[in-house]
């Protein structure tokens, strides 16, 4: 019985100390971010430019603005990036857009890249607010896309819903950051745990323009079902608004033709 009772309370030991250690580290785990010394020149095969914002005082955001060739400019998408490395490694998927007629702007959280503040959950919406509102001065809302990817989904989707773009696209999206955690080891109170929550389920019924969904099958970090499961929060069927790709896992859908073809149709609309 002492045996017992021994085991017992270092496993609640354990668990106390691993939740613990999940809320005070949690930043770092939900930004994998690289730094990027202030005076860095970014390298890309396509033409840019190098923006900077400042929201707030001691805030500066660093941004790159991707010019489409197109003769017939389409209007902007904004891309709100994963939570990993900053904008010399996203800025790559820029021509995805421009070569549909569409200019891309890409911003890099706080503490991302060059990027320079003190990041939180409220400040993630803040700054993405700040950057829409800067586009609207370029362009028509009706020729304004909101593309999120992985972290930037939820970033993405409630800025869609506070706002009236033409589009919304999610690639990889979750239906919260407490359920993510749950997926992978559902023994912690996440919800009641995060400084990040990111409730995208909360927030997608309130979006008034198209959505489009792109997921693999295979996602290894966000299950797939979770775009399944916003989806039925839309009441729409998963095939009308999500381009599944088969074996797709979280960091490769561009590695496929079908997240290509799906992603072209949207941008011809």
């Amino acid at each position: 019985m002492q045996k017992l009772l021994k085991i017992l309370k270092w496993t609640v030991i354990g668990y106390i100390v691993l939740m613990l250690g999940g809320y005070f580290f949690q930043e770092k785990m939900v930004f994998w971010q690289k730094s990027l010394p202030q005076d860095y020149q970014y390298v890309f095969k396509v033409p840019f430019k190098e923006l900077w914002f400042e929201p707030e005082k001691n805030v500066r955001i660093n941004a790159l603005y991707f010019n489409t060739d197109s003769t017939k400019r389409k209007g902007i998408v904004l891309y709100f990036h994963g939570n990993a490395d900053n904008l010399q490694r996203w800025g790559k998927h820029a021509p995805d857009f421009t070569r549909n007629g569409y200019d891309v702007l890409m911003i890099d959280y706080r503490i991302f890249g060059k990027s320079v503040g003190k990041p939180s959950e409220a400040a993630l919406h803040s700054d993405a607010r700040y950057v829409y509102n800067y586009a609207r001065k370029l362009f028509p809302e009706n020729q304004i896309i909101v593309y999120g990817r992985s972290l930037g989904t939820g970033v993405a989707t409630k800025l869609a819903a506070e706002n009236n773009p033409k589009m919304l696209l999610l690639e990889t999206p979750y239906t919260s950051l407490p359920d993510v955690s749950w997926s992978h080891l559902p023994i912690f109170p996440y919800e009641k745990m995060a400084d990040y929550t990111m409730h995208t389920d909360q927030w997608i019924s309130k979006v008034k323009c198209p959505i489009h969904f792109f997921h693999g099958t295979e996602d290894e970090l966000v299950p797939y079902n979770s775009s399944i499961r916003l989806a039925t929060i839309l009441h729409q069927n998963p095939t009308t608004i999500l381009t599944t790709i088969a074996g797709g896992k979280h960091k490769n859908l561009s590695d496929f033709k079908a997240y290509h073809l799906a992603l072209d149709s949207c941008l011809t609309r």
